[in-house]
């Protein structure tokens, strides 16, 4: 009778599958620093992305900034001499014309201010604002949201005070004379920009207000004072926007290297 004998495998000892148990937990680990690595590094990247993009919309802001209070500025010296002849009415015959063209020259338009808040936006909105890590210029970029909120807050109030007094200047004044000014202002608008003798030239003969009503002159006076007050306001605080618009600007160039 043939005598099977059973064969024994020799046991593993503890060691032996500690160690296994560390290479994989070593393994592991490792795929994972990696992918936290290529993680940081992409965010970094997006990062840095984003204020490459931030810079450009500043340098933008400061150019449209820079139009829209020069431009305005020159209104708002305009708005003064047309407050002076309402508070000093004369009894010449030239005025009404006088009076008529002052007002074409200087309500007809204001200096808007768009700014460019695409990359803000994307940063508020997107989950982009997670990915800043210098708290210097996320605080930055907050205070310049702020500003911008206070500049969208009064240029409401001022559409509010423009369509007020506009009102009364259609009350007042005989606008069918204001055809040929308003069509050379629509072909360019720099027309506006012309000496007023240059301007007048635009202004035909006629009867250019429509009623010589002290109260209404009254409040024609007071509607233009209050819009250009509101102008002037609004103005400042773009002027002080640009200031804001600066300092960013310059606070993100130098925390992310970045060059013009």
């Amino acid at each position: 009778m043939e005598v099977h004998h059973h064969s024994h495998s020799s046991r593993k000892k503890w060691t032996h599958y500690f160690w296994e148990f560390l290479m994989l937990f070593l393994a592991v680990f490792c795929g994972f620093l990696a992918e936290y690595k290529l993680e940081q590094t992409i965010e970094r990247h997006r990062e840095k992305e984003y204020m490459q993009l931030m810079v450009e919309d500043l340098k933008k802001d400061t150019a449209n900034i820079n139009t829209m209070v020069a431009g305005n500025r020159v209104l708002i010296r305009g708005l003064d001499s047309l407050l002076d002849l309402l508070s000093n009415p004369q009894s010449d015959s030239n005025y009404p014309r006088k009076l008529f063209t002052y007002s074409l020259k200087y309500t007809y338009w204001y200096m808007p201010i768009q700014f460019s808040e695409l990359t803000l936006s994307q940063l508020k909105y997107n989950g982009g604002f997670r990915l800043i890590k210098k708290s210097t210029v996320a605080s930055g970029i907050l205070q310049y949201d702020q500003g911008l909120d206070a500049c969208k807050y009064n240029y409401d109030l001022l559409l509010h005070y423009f369509h007020t007094f506009e009102a009364t200047n259609k009350e007042l004044f005989n606008m069918s004379l204001a055809r040929t000014a308003f069509k050379a202002i629509e072909n360019d608008f720099t027309t506006v920009f012309l000496p007023y003798t240059e301007f007048e030239k635009l202004v035909p003969e006629g009867t250019y207000i429509e009623k010589m009503d002290a109260a209404l002159f009254s409040r024609y006076h007071d509607d233009v004072l209050y819009y250009q007050t509101t102008l002037s306001n609004l103005t400042n605080i773009v002027a002080s926007q640009k200031s804001s618009s600066d300092s960013l600007l310059q606070l993100i160039k130098t925390n992310y290297r970045l060059k013009d």
